[in-house]
């Protein structure tokens, strides 16, 4: 029953996150904006997002030592907090299921759901072939520059952000 209930949050986060893309796209002409711009930036924030939402998500709710990010560079910022990169023994297995569960519907909602609506891959990648096509070759080459590079780079920024505010002093969900 667990699966079901992610599914659904993945379903109600991709609705809110495909509504929230589609309103960019419709008030680009009225921000003046050329709609591969808005859809530079809607990736790039969600890439930021993303790379935040996982460092919150996982200080607040991974309690089984099996994090995501226990292979992070930055990963010994987390280790003060009990469960995340190493089990802990103390927790009743109620706790850990029951966040565990929690993890997963909040994952799905939030990161899968709602940031995999709002971004989009195929939107940008058709942009580019669209600007290709108008022989604009170099605004062409600057979208998908910035959208890999720029986006990877937002993806970092959102991960050192979450580390920088969640591993210092953050007191885990279940304890």
């Amino acid at each position: 029953m667990n699966g079901v209930w992610t599914l659904l949050a993945v379903a109600i986060g991709g609705g809110i996150g495909a509504l929230l893309r589609g309103g960019a796209e419709t008030l680009s002409p009225a921000t003046g904006l050329e709609a591969w711009v808005i859809i530079l930036l809607v990736n790039l924030v969600g890439c930021l997002f993303i790379g935040y939402l996982l460092v919150w998500l996982e200080c607040r709710l991974n309690r089984n030592g099996q994090s995501r990010l226990h292979f992070h560079p930055r990963a010994y910022r987390l280790a003060g907090i009990a469960g995340l990169l190493e089990s802990n023994p103390t927790l009743p297995p109620t706790v850990i299921a029951a966040s565990d569960r929690r993890l997963r519907i909040e994952s799905g909602l939030l990161m899968t759901g709602l940031l995999g609506g709002l971004t989009t891959f195929s939107s940008f990648a058709l942009d580019v072939v669209m600007l290709i096509e108008d022989g604009r070759w170099g605004i062409a080459g600057l979208d998908a520059g910035a959208s890999i590079i720029g986006g990877t780079l937002a993806a970092l920024l959102g991960l050192e952000l979450g580390l920088l505010q969640f591993g210092k002093n953050m007191e885990p969900i279940g304890e």
